[in-house]
């Protein structure tokens, strides 16, 4: 099965993520934040990629199959409380130096709705501002190779809109969703057709890169956010025949299989199953 690890072996990934977030709310929308209190923690999210692709989709789908908004915003709490916040003001902008610029050029998509594809960089960067800074919020520092915006993103001043999260869970089990439904038989060729388009258009900026000399010459790939690590493995997966990516046959959830014969997300489920399956099959022998 290909992975990020393998694809990507010599990456700038690591991200910050902190102790416990709360939402609070920022000219009436829900914000998460960091809590006041909390300690800050630095991991490698592509390190653990197979737990975190089942996470999102696992997390997606219940976006996608709630209608209490009160849950749906729980689950995302609690993906961001495992990960950390998503990096979209890294993420979104087709400038990849735009805190050096006047003007904002962002790109249309399917998450977020702007009312132009261009914006003032300060009030772009004040959006993801819990109190908005009078001072130069990026100093001069780089935090483990990456410019100076990634001050604002790893302190405890950076907020997201729960809503964008709520999105993004949704659209990327949607993907998975859809390749699901291409081998079910009760879709028509049209609509199967409908589907396959879906999957195509999957939407990846790329990864970019740099040539580092120090401490040996190489090609470095930069992962900007938590989003476009999360994009990347689940366009690896998508794009894979024969898919890495299962539903557990016993409790329904999605998991990550080195050997596509396993249809089970744990020896307690597939225990379990055949438990269940055991009981139900005396119980009819019973009745007759």
């Amino acid at each position: 099965m290909k992975k990020i690890k393998e694809i990507y072996e010599n990456r700038i990934s690591k991200w910050k993520k902190y102790s416990s977030y709360e939402i609070i709310k920022i000219k009436n929308c829900d914000y998460i934040v960091p809590s006041k209190n909390s300690v800050a923690e630095w991991y490698d999210p592509i390190e653990n990629e197979e737990e975190l692709i089942s996470d999102v989709l696992n997390m997606g789908k219940i976006v996608a199959d709630t209608e209490k908004y009160e849950k749906i915003k729980k689950t995302v709490f609690d993906f961001v409380s495992k990960y950390g916040l998503l990096g979209w003001i890294m993420y979104l902008p087709v400038n990849e130096n735009f805190y050096l610029e006047s003007t904002v050029f962002l790109t249309e998509n399917e998450y977020f709705i702007f009312s132009n594809t261009t914006m003032d960089t300060k009030k772009y960067i004040e959006q993801f501002q819990i109190e908005p800074s009078k001072e130069n919020i990026f100093g001069t520092a780089k935090t483990l190779g990456r410019s100076p915006v990634y001050e604002l993103i790893f302190s405890k001043n950076y907020c997201e809109p729960v809503d964008w999260a709520i999105c993004f869970l949704q659209e990327m089990y949607e993907h998975f969703r859809a390749k699901e439904m291409i081998y079910d038989p009760k879709y028509n060729p049209l609509e199967k057709f409908m589907l396959m388009k879906k999957i195509e258009n999957f939407h990846h900026v790329g990864v970019p890169y740099v040539i580092k000399y120090y401490p040996t010459l190489g090609t470095y790939w930069i992962f900007n956010s938590l989003t476009m690590i999360i994009e990347t493995a689940c366009l690896i997966a998508l794009g894979q025949k024969e898919s890495p990516i299962a539903i557990c046959k016993h409790c329904g959830k999605y998991f990550y299989r080195e050997d596509i014969r396993i249809e089970y997300c744990s020896h307690k489920c597939r225990n379990r199953y055949h438990v269940y399956k055991s009981r139900n099959k005396n119980k009819k022998q019973l009745e007759k």
